[in-house]
């Protein structure tokens, strides 16, 4: 049991496949984004509310490289203010040692953790509501996690140029260590130039958790830059960490060719040495 537990806090400080990998991106567009944006009308893979003005059908698949040797895959379903998700997250390679130290691991192992999702969109007038439930299931050797998170998104437009949204995320229940995921509160704000293909969003965040030994507290600010036209887009994004003073910078592309659509993204961590992220996605529209 003593290795069991020094496995899963290994697997818990790596974030890689517990509980703590809810928060990372799902796809390319999530990662373009850096996670936020969350005023953006076409935003469906962070704010859930994007998905009321969706008029389009499609299937997407995404192969996900994130830091160190944790990798996964994604695949989405979309029709019109319905979208239906599936991904995991899977490290192959963890080396396990005795207490005392060893220059070979005893043994390697791997795991994976799992997720299902529901997410939906509607709109009343200039008002946007929507909601994204997962279901997330890993296993560990011996250990066994699962639960429910749940994120409401909302946005209001002033025009067609102009918006602000909320998102709460993480609202989560059945977890066994669900005091490690933080509860995040999001606002932002969007504004695309006129007679130009550019649109620039503004958000900041705050991030709480809170255990029975602390409560943690953190907050960010978020700029992006969006060029999008019928067959290009690029998107250049940055990220502040108040608290931590580390910045990330995201970027992505896509190209669109009739009903297919194949997009890139990636972030450039300030801590060079962890690697950087790329997703890489196909998309058919129907």
């Amino acid at each position: 049991m003593k290795y069991l537990i020094h496995i899963i806090l290994l697997i818990s400080m790596s974030f890689s496949i517990d509980i703590l990998s809810i928060q990372l991106p799902e796809n390319v567009k999530s990662l373009s984004y850096n996670g936020y944006s969350i005023a953006s009308k076409d935003n469906y893979a962070i704010n859930p509310s994007s998905l009321s003005q969706s008029k389009d059908s499609c299937f997407e698949f995404s192969s996900n490289q994130w830091l160190f040797d944790v990798k996964g895959s994604y695949f989405g379903y979309i029709d019109k203010n319905l979208m239906l998700s599936s991904y995991y997250w899977e490290v192959d390679d963890i080396e396990f040692y005795e207490d005392t130290p060893s220059s070979s691991p005893l043994y390697t192992f791997g795991s994976k953790t799992y997720f299902l999702g529901l997410s939906q969109g509607f709109e009343f007038g200039y008002h946007h509501f929507g909601y994204s439930a997962k279901y997330s299931y890993m296993k560990l050797l011996e250990y066994e996690n699962k639960g429910f998170v749940l994120d409401l998104g909302y946005r209001y437009d002033f025009s067609s140029f102009s918006s602000i949204a909320v998102l709460i995320n993480n609202i989560n229940t059945g977890f066994k260590d669900q005091d490690q995921l933080p509860q995040i509160a999001t606002v932002g704000a969007t504004q695309k130039i006129k007679n130009i293909p550019i649109t620039l969003s503004f958000d900041a965040f705050f991030e709480y958790k809170e255990s029975d030994y602390e409560h943690e507290k953190g907050s960010g600010l978020y700029q992006s830059i969006l060029y999008d036209n019928h067959y290009f887009s690029f998107i250049a994004s940055h990220c502040y960490y108040l608290e931590s003073k580390e910045r990330d910078f995201a970027f992505g592309v896509n190209f669109s060719w009739k009903d297919l659509g194949f997009s890139i993204s990636t972030i450039l961590k300030e801590e060079t040495s962890v690697g950087n992220p790329i997703f890489y996605q196909l998309s058919y529209y129907f």
